[in-house]
């Protein structure tokens, strides 16, 4: 095999990395594009929890907290994905 047969062999394995899962969610959103997602995300989920419990019976107060729980939960969630798939190279061990 040629030299530039091997290089590009090389470069077309994929190459096994261990991440830190612990770092990827614990560590609060440090970059501006991290901090809109997930704000942009909260608001976006919360309004989706929050819309159909306005025409029912429930009270204002238990419907914001029944609908802040999944929009924390599922935002930060989003944010641990996004983080695991594009910097990868920031959370490795």
């Amino acid at each position: 095999m040629s030299n530039s047969k091997k290089k590009s062999v090389a470069s077309k394995e994929k190459r096994e990395v261990e991440m830190d899962i612990f770092k990827i969610f614990l560590t609060p959103p440090n970059t501006r594009k991290e901090k809109i997602t997930l704000l942009v995300m909260m608001a976006v989920v919360f309004m989706m929890f929050f819309g159909p419990l306005c025409f029912t019976s429930v009270s204002p107060v238990k419907a914001i907290i029944s609908s802040a729980f999944p929009a924390f939960s599922l935002s930060w969630g989003w944010m641990v994905l996004l983080r695991s798939l594009f910097r990868k190279s920031e959370f490795c061990k």
